[in-house]
């Protein structure tokens, strides 16, 4: 006695319901994608929230008192008669003066770091201007930034990711690089916005250096990466031993589905 074959009728049922059911795995996938990535974006917002409440409170909290310690150190000075056997106490007044000027330029520089007022006040295309001259008088490097972006095409949010992306590319460059130039290209098109932060520094093997990221490794590509995608964006790299280094990401002005923005 033969083997009974299912008839032609029954396996195409089969199939069809097969199908069905990898439709229907393949929305519910998706939409665990898109609940995920709308938590992980919310609790990212919620950061750079926290981020600016702590700047301005560094800003306008300490900065203050100690620009009026400033004043009063200051006056004191000016209030010292000379000579009059004072002179332990005036270098004393100077040096705690040194001091105080010293924190207040440090309090003033973690608050930018941690969210530069320009950011919010005047939008992204001054915050990178002040970025890149920042980075270059600090490290001495020559940087250009060629920003071809109409205002009104970037939300807040993706503000924020540009402007993150290359302030953790210019530490990376000036913690691994030896690099002597830098060029920041940013640009947007109908329905997308490419970043580019190219060095002419030492370089590495590009996927080695992907792969670090992936780990958790100091590169910081990782972070940038995990940034991107949260805007439904891609991070790759171009590098070679000793031709530099390259970071390209690409990402959409919008969001597919209206739910990921709330």
């Amino acid at each position: 006695m033969g083997t009974e074959h299912p008839a032609p009728a029954d396996l195409r049922l089969q199939l069809a319901q097969l199908l069905q059911e990898h439709d229907r795995l393949a929305a519910r996938l998706r939409e665990g994608q898109t609940h995920f990535r709308r938590i992980a974006r919310s609790v990212w917002r919620v950061q750079e929230e926290e981020r600016g409440r702590f700047a301005r409170e560094l800003h306008d909290g300490v900065g203050h008192n100690l620009t009026a310690m400033l004043h009063l150190l200051a006056g004191a000075l000016a209030s010292l008669p000379a000579g009059a056997g004072l002179e332990r106490a005036r270098s004393d007044l100077a040096r705690v003066q040194a001091v105080a000027e010293s924190t207040l330029q440090d309090t003033r520089a973690l608050s930018r770091l941690l969210r530069p007022q320009i950011l919010d006040d005047l939008g992204l295309e001054p915050a990178l201007h002040w970025l890149v001259r920042s980075f270059s008088e600090t490290h001495g490097l020559g940087v250009t930034l060629d920003y071809d972006a109409a205002a009104t095409t970037l939300d807040r949010d993706r503000s924020t990711l540009v402007f993150r992306i290359v302030q953790e590319a210019l530490a990376n460059i000036a913690r691994h690089s030896g690099a002597t130039r830098v060029d920041v290209t940013f640009r947007t098109g109908e329905r997308d916005a490419e970043l580019s932060v190219r060095d002419d520094g030492r370089g590495c093997v590009a996927q080695a250096a992907l792969q670090r990221g992936s780990e958790g490794g100091s590169s910081g590509l990782g972070g940038m990466r995990d940034r991107a995608r949260l805007f439904g964006g891609t991070l790759s790299v171009d590098s070679a031993p000793g031709d530099g280094f390259r970071v390209h990401v690409r990402f959409p002005l919008t969001d597919s589905n209206p739910e990921a923005e709330t």
